[in-house]
């Protein structure tokens, strides 16, 4: 009977179930989601030649777990703030408590169980198609990527199944321990913050100093190495949880000292709304902060290291492509490079001794050749002359280099200019060499890979060379490299981004359950259902604003963590900071319908 009873109470409040579960199949999608890069080192080695790839990643799961863990709280507080009255009525019509922490623990597991299974499912899916998308978006290779990770999924399953376990247990215990009269009135319990100004100071100050250390930290990554990373994270989490303690509570103490705004509409009943649970706000604004950057820097970061592979390829050569003795087919073929200038053609004998050229090549098409710019990491292009070459020939290798087939010129070899008679009379074999510059390198890409590995089917030394030579041989390496970081990055940007507004959403829509009553009351009163609206979006609006606007403050200071990867991690921030402020955007409107559709559904049963 007991059982009917709870099956009842399901499907009369199916829709905020609803909510429940869908909440748990993200989180635990979410979680194998990472899991299947945290865990898989050839991944990581195959995308990432730097050594604290692991530590990185090891780091982030440590966190993820945290921050799992937090979510599952939240999540189980919704639970339980749905089921309260109903355990409260099973008692009082005889219902032995025993029997009530029985089905406590039995609905817990069914439902925690029920979703992680069903999130694996859908994290595979999801792994398999962020995973392709990201893929053909970024140009990416990111080889032994595996949408189907065994490691990950025993490693999600065993993680979320201790994890419902626990909940479990704590749920049935603490049902098992609370009275019946203090379950009934659960959610008449507020939870005020009234400190004195003196107190919102010094927090205030202890925060700041806080987050200065954090900020510092990342900074001097190059003296303080990779300890600089959990000194950051442990300050910047105590100063934002102090800041927003402080900030938060003085806000709205100011605005409510001001009458003529806060007699406004529904202002007054807003910031009481805001202020009336602050302190269990505080925490988890202070961690969506903390993933709000997280995510933010993971998806900017990941879009510097794709904006950037043409000028790294580009930084190393002269020339997007040079064709070595071209056919009339391999010129022809060049001919599908969009906005290609500078072709040249140069007529070359070499031996190891001896680099020879014409100087009527020379007077048509002065040599291009990279030089150091400054401070820049970025070097410029400078048009060389036979009278710079011949003198300082060691300072042009990599442009006399780009014109050779076989090994780099040796450091004693000579560069000789000479005229077309004098050529034609040097010993050894003329060669064509034709060079191409293109303004797009990247747009040229899959055409430039294509005739570079022409050249490199033809010529063979031409292989071995790496990065020397053209554009077109180095794009290749930087892409492989650089394409895994950025895939990586929006990976784990997308993931990051999931788990902070599902876990603000949870946080909301956990007390959601206890605001009924209150907006009933109003309409009640007489309120029109579109103040009551205004209200809330102008509520929920705040709690998304005031982490979003942190993160985003961590994010321009934590990119300092990049400068030693990064020709510049500042460039072009508008693009990531708006494709994630409009999906940040999207998981606020979908936070508000489920809010507005629980606490002002008029025909609760």
């Amino acid at each position: 009977m007991l059982n009917k009873l709870a099956l009842a109470g399901i499907k009369n409040r199916f829709r905020d179930y609803a909510v429940l579960f869908s909440g748990l199949i993200i989180g635990s999608a979410i979680f194998y989601m990472f899991m299947t890069l945290a865990t898989n080192r050839d991944f990581q080695n195959a995308n990432s030649s730097i050594s604290a790839t692991p530590f990185i990643f090891m780091f982030g799961a440590v966190l993820l777990t945290i921050i799992t863990f937090v979510y599952i709280i939240y999540a189980n507080n919704f639970l339980l703030s749905m089921r309260k009255h109903d355990y409260a009525t099973f008692m009082m019509l005889g219902a032995k408590s025993s029997k009530i922490s029985s089905l406590i623990f039995t609905e817990t597991m069914v439902i925690g169980l029920g979703a992680t299974v069903v999130g694996l499912a859908l994290g595979v899916g999801a792994t398999a198609l962020v995973g392709k998308f990201l893929m053909q978006a970024l140009d990416a290779t990111a080889s032994h990527f595996a949408p189907f990770y065994l490691p990950a999924i025993l490693t999600t399953a065993i993680f979320f199944v201790i994890l419902f376990l626990l909940a479990a247990i704590v749920n049935a215990a603490k049902m098992r321990r609370t009275p019946v009269l203090e379950l009934l009135r659960a959610d008449s319990t507020p939870s005020r913050s009234n400190r004195k100004n003196w107190q919102l100071a010094l927090s205030a100050v202890a925060g700041i100093a806080s987050l200065a250390i954090g900020y510092w930290a990342m900074a001097e990554i190059a003296v303080l190495k990779l300890m600089s990373i959990p000194i950051a994270m442990v300050t910047i989490v105590l100063g934002s949880y102090l800041l927003f303690n402080a900030v938060v509570v003085a806000v709205i103490k100011l605005l409510k000292r001001n009458q003529n705004f806060a007699n406004k509409g529904l202002r007054n009943f807003t910031l009481s709304q805001i202020s009336f649970r602050v302190r269990s706000y505080t925490a988890i604004l202070s961690v969506v902060s903390i993933l709000f950057a997280l995510a933010l820097g993971a998806i900017t970061v990941g879009l510097g290291f794709y904006n950037e592979v043409p000028a790294m390829a580009q930084n190393f050569n002269s020339y997007a492509l040079v064709q070595h003795d071209p056919s009339p087919k391999d010129v022809a073929a060049a001919k599908a490079l969009t906005g290609a200038y500078g072709q040249a053609n140069y007529q070359v004998k070499s031996n190891k001794q001896v680099v020879t050229l014409r100087q009527s090549d020379l007077q048509a098409h002065p040599l291009i050749a990279n030089q150091a710019n400054g401070d820049d990491i970025l070097q410029k292009k400078v048009r060389v002359t036979t009278k710079e070459l011949t003198a300082t020939p060691q300072k042009y290798i990599e442009a006399i280099d780009s014109l050779l087939i076989k090994a780099r010129m040796s450091a004693g070899a000579k560069v000789q200019v000479v005229s077309d008679g004098t050529f034609a009379q040097t010993p050894g074999t003329a060669q064509t060499v034709r060079v191409y510059r293109v303004h797009d390198l990247r747009a040229n890409a899959k055409t430039l890979t294509k005739l570079q590995n022409v050249e490199n089917k033809k010529f063979p030394a031409l292989a071995a060379r790496g990065v020397a030579g053209s554009t077109a041989a180095s794009y290749a390496l930087f892409n492989a490299f650089c394409s895994g970081f950025a895939f990586m990055g929006f990976f784990l940007g997308i993931a990051f981004l999931a788990m902070l507004a599902s876990t603000l959403m949870f946080k909301i829509l956990s007390g959601a359950d206890y605001d009924k009553n209150r907006y009933q009351m109003l309409r009640k009163m007489g309120v029109r259902e579109k103040l009551l609206r205004g209200s809330i979006r102008h509520e929920l609006f705040t709690l998304f604003a005031l982490p979003g606007v942190l993160g985003v403050v961590h994010v321009l200071f934590g990119l300092k963590l990049f400068t030693s990867l990064l020709l510049n991690p500042y460039d072009k921030l508008y693009l990531p900071f708006g494709i994630f402020i409009v999906l940040y955007l999207l998981y606020y409107l979908v936070t508000v319908w489920l809010y507005e559709g629980i606490v002002l559904r008029q025909n609760d049963r």
